[in-house]
């Protein structure tokens, strides 16, 4: 079982052509009912397993749908995508891994096939987008900076404690602009720089009034409720940003190894996987 984080953009459904708006009501699933994870893969597990793709018609008919909330006294919808976001992500993985490991999970020939469709996609859909990035094993540190401690939200579902943090986009594009303005360090890997940019640059896709949530998912499961409830990454990450604008490189580098030796025994779940 691979554990899963998540960040996903909400956008009011106003903001949706009105033919769309009766499916995302129609076909949309309630978060808040505690139905968080896979809810948009059930109809993809047996080819995902088998990495090769399952025939078009299939694949789009069973992947429409969103997640849809009430935020701020608005109807948020945050569409799954699902097609789009495993005909990138097979791809990355490809992409990821050596040749030889590659044709084993991800023959060449699906590869090919993955990277015609998504052309095709995008030439058809040219404004569609990503609402949701995912990452496994662990809750990447950039994804912290674009929240406030203060926004955190512990809640219980079926599986026991979940974490989450919610933050309007606009909110989120000042706090990121404010991180990359003093990632300029010559001491500091300027390949932090970059990765805050690409979140930065996702973002910019979405309306200001956009909800942003990063929802910790199954990866909370490798974590117990103590561990859960003293929980403040961002907060931590936030110091360690405020130690490097203050030219603290010492403070900075322990806070950031202090963080990354911590994930990195979460993510060592991975290997044994």
């Amino acid at each position: 079982m691979v554990r899963t984080a998540y960040l996903r953009i909400y956008q009011p459904l106003t903001e949706f052509p009105v033919e769309e708006r009766d499916q995302w009501l129609a076909s949309s699933v309630d978060l808040e009912a505690g139905v968080r994870d896979g809810i948009a893969m059930k109809g993809l597990e047996r080819w995902l397993i088998t990495g090769s793709l399952p025939p078009e018609e299939e694949a789009y008919e069973i992947a429409e749908g969103g997640f849809i909330r009430s935020w701020r006294n608005q109807t948020v919808v945050c569409p799954w995508h699902t097609r789009l976001r495993v005909l990138a992500g097979l791809l990355a993985f490809r992409d990821s891994v050596p040749e030889e490991v590659a044709e084993a999970f991800v023959p060449a020939s699906e590869a090919r096939r993955a990277a015609r469709e998504l052309a095709a996609l995008d030439a058809a859909h040219p404004d569609i987008r990503s609402h949701i990035i995912h990452a496994n094993w662990h809750v990447p540190l950039r994804w912290f900076l674009a929240f406030d401690a203060s926004e955190r939200i512990l809640v219980e579902d079926g599986h026991g404690l979940r974490i989450r943090y919610e933050t309007s986009v606009a909110d989120a594009k000042e706090r990121l602009a404010q991180v990359v303005s003093v990632l300029h360090q010559p001491w500091l890997d300027e390949g932090i720089g970059i990765a805050v940019q690409d979140l930065m640059a996702w973002l910019e896709d979405f309306s200001a009034d956009s909800l942003l949530e990063l929802d910790y998912g199954s990866v909370a499961r490798m974590f117990d409720d103590e561990e859960l409830l003293e929980e403040n990454c961002a907060a931590e990450v936030r110091a360690c940003v405020e130690a490097v604008s203050a030219g603290d490189g010492v403070t900075a580098g322990r806070a950031f190894e202090h963080l990354s030796n911590r994930w990195a025994a979460v993510r060592a779940h991975e290997v044994m996987n």
